[in-house]
């Protein structure tokens, strides 16, 4: 039963108070009011927060910033506005002007937020970059967006120019360093940010951004190659706000609780919606699962929100084991989350019980999206009652973009049948920074094509079922990667997986696994692990090989995603090897690589 029939149901059988009742909780009529005023840009969005909240405090950080010198770690929509206007004083001073772009690489911290909203307050463009991305590839990736003034950590510094093997960014001519001290030495065209900030520089003027103007370039995951320097327009980040206040079911009775990368585009958007909206927030920096899970106790908030990663940390980290009873929402976007990670936290909760529905649990809200997409394309709500998984991604988001599932030519395909997910819209990317071809050859008549493969199911969902350069010929057919990990993961004591084609000599597929196993698991060959899968899936997805590794093995990237790519390169030789010895001649098994034949 999805969440639309049992709100309708309920409402045919109880007073029309409670629905009124129902819609006050779930924040419908403040938010409506928002979305009736929010105008057509963002210019204005920090005054009108201060204006509206004042000094009440709406982002609590559970690690102050260091360079702020106070220590505080609450944040009201006032305070944000007044550093917003001391750095961008900073960066007029330092030579940033109107179109040049300022990056921020350092730690994951309030200040990529705060640099961003700074930066676009005077006309220039933010390029905001996870601090997990390598030196060499963070070089290369600041040259391509031409970036003029850098702001980083003494870590980012040292990535980027102490590393013999990186050749530093020519592009940038100032660098601003976050955490440098009053009495540390700093090269020529390098300055401390406290520094800059006790000179008590002018106010820089602010510039009104217009619809079409660019605000924010933002990199990709990087999990096929280098990341790309996407582009997002003014409009498009209006877009999709008025999606997520849209869809998200809070008021300002409500606490978020945010565990994300400060500089992926979605952190930005649910920050900016703190500030339209006024629910408080709590922000997690360093993705810790076990003192996420302690927070969630101590502090309770209502709403959580993170990167499907997480939630598979959670677990592991025994969230199993507590109540984490004050949440009504659970949420995450990117790629969609597993059945296993939803069913783990949707009979947590309050959601219903709160509503008058004597039903224990909460919503899981799960988007599939990308940073060119601008908002998640395809929106699920999970609850206690829902039976249906399997890949399914649920129906286009409210005011998201148009979706069509089309043949390689761009034809419709019929439902049913796996096609290419493509979409248009006013939240959709400008283009890549300096790479307008990969937008345009996977474009046809302003419809970009996702690199996703889906089907629609009968009801109308959407059914995901891999990336387009995960996708697997076997000799038996088509084979997909998504639904083979969500029969994996169901096994006795898998924690995480990742399943991937390797090519043999015959030029078909051979669907592997990695997969990691639960703390505390059963130990047990590699072999039995790969029968107790094989006996759940069909017979175009029974898996070739299985490796059992430590959780801590798998390549993750800088926004948490699983690298396939560096999997295939990993253990493609070791498999052939394997493959093309005949059976007798093979040597042990080992508990770490087992072939199947």
């Amino acid at each position: 039963m999805s969440l639309a029939s049992i709100v309708i149901t309920s409402a045919c059988a109880l007073p029309l108070a409670w629905l009124a009742f129902v819609l006050v909780r779930l924040g419908f009529p403040q938010r409506l009011l928002i979305l009736l005023r929010m105008p057509a840009d963002l210019s204005g969005a920090l005054e009108d927060a201060s204006r509206r909240y004042g000094d009440r405090p709406l982002v609590t950080l559970q690690d102050p910033m260091p360079w702020t010198g106070d220590g505080a770690g609450t944040w009201s929509a006032r305070r944000i506005l007044t550093q917003c206007e001391a750095l961008s004083a900073v960066w007029a001073h330092v030579g940033l002007v109107h179109g040049e772009r300022l990056a921020i690489y350092k730690s994951n911290h309030f200040d990529l937020f705060l640099c961003s909203a700074s930066a676009t307050r005077i006309g220039s463009i933010a390029v905001p970059i996870n601090c997990n991305v390598p030196g060499a590839i963070a070089a290369r990736y600041l040259e391509r967006v031409g970036a003029a003034v850098l702001v980083t950590d003494q870590a980012g510094y040292a990535r980027l120019y102490q590393d013999p093997a990186v050749a530093p960014p020519a592009s940038v001519r100032s660098v601003v360093v976050t955490d440098a001290g009053a009495d540390d030495r700093l090269p020529a065209g390098v300055c401390g940010l406290a520094a800059l900030l006790a000179r008590g520089l002018a106010p820089a003027a602010s510039v009104a951004r217009g619809p079409e103007d660019p605000l924010y370039v933002v990199h990709t995951s990087g999990t096929t190659g280098v990341p790309k320097g996407v582009i997002l327009c003014s409009r498009g980040l209006v877009q999709s706000l008025r999606s997520v206040l849209l869809f998200n079911f809070v008021s300002r009775r409500d606490t978020a609780y945010l565990a994300l990368p400060l500089n992926h585009q979605v952190a930005h958007l649910y920050l900016y919606a703190v500030l339209l909206s006024g629910v408080r927030c709590a922000l997690n920096l360093d993705f810790d699962a076990r003192r996420i899970l302690d927070t969630i106790e101590q502090r309770r908030p209502s709403l959580f929100f993170a990167f499907p990663i997480t939630y598979t940390r959670m677990m592991a980290a025994g969230a199993a084991e507590l109540a984490l009873d004050s949440i009504r929402v659970w949420g995450t976007t990117a790629d969609a989350s597993h059945e296993v990670q939803q069913r783990a936290f949707i009979g947590k909760g309050r959601f219903f019980t709160e509503l008058g529905i004597p039903k224990r649990g909460a919503v899981f809200v799960d988007g599939l999206g990308s940073s060119e997409v601008g908002i998640a394309a395809l929106l699920r709500i999970a609850t206690p009652w829902t039976t249906r998984f399997g890949r399914r991604v649920g129906r286009p988001t409210p005011l998201g973009p148009k979706l069509r599932v089309v043949d390689a030519a761009g034809a419709p395909v019929p439902r049913g049948q796996v096609g290419r997910l493509m979409i248009k819209g006013p939240c959709m990317f400008a283009g890549y920074w300096n790479a307008h071809d990969l937008m345009y050859g996977a474009c046809r008549d302003g419809w970009w094509f996702t690199g996703d493969l889906v089907s629609i199911a009968a009801d109308g969902e959407f059914v995901h079922l891999d990336r387009e350069v995960d996708a697997m010929r076997t000799r038996h057919g088509m084979a997909y990667t998504l639904p083979i990990e969500e029969q994996v993961l169901k096994a006795g004591g898998v924690l995480d997986t990742c399943v991937f084609g390797l090519r043999d000599d015959t030029g078909y597929d051979r669907p592997v696994a990695v997969v990691a196993m639960r703390e505390g698991a059963a130990v047990r060959p590699a072999r039995d692990v790969l029968d107790e899968i094989n006996a759940l899936l069909g017979a175009t997805q029974q898996l070739q090989d299985l490796w059992v590794v430590p959780w801590s093995d798998f390549p993750i990237g800088a926004t948490g995603k699983t690298l396939k790519r560096c999997l295939r390169d990993s253990y493609g030789e070791r498999a052939r090897a394997a493959w093309a010895r005949p059976p007798e001649s093979a040597p042990a098994r080992e508990a770490a690589c087992v072939p199947s034949a």
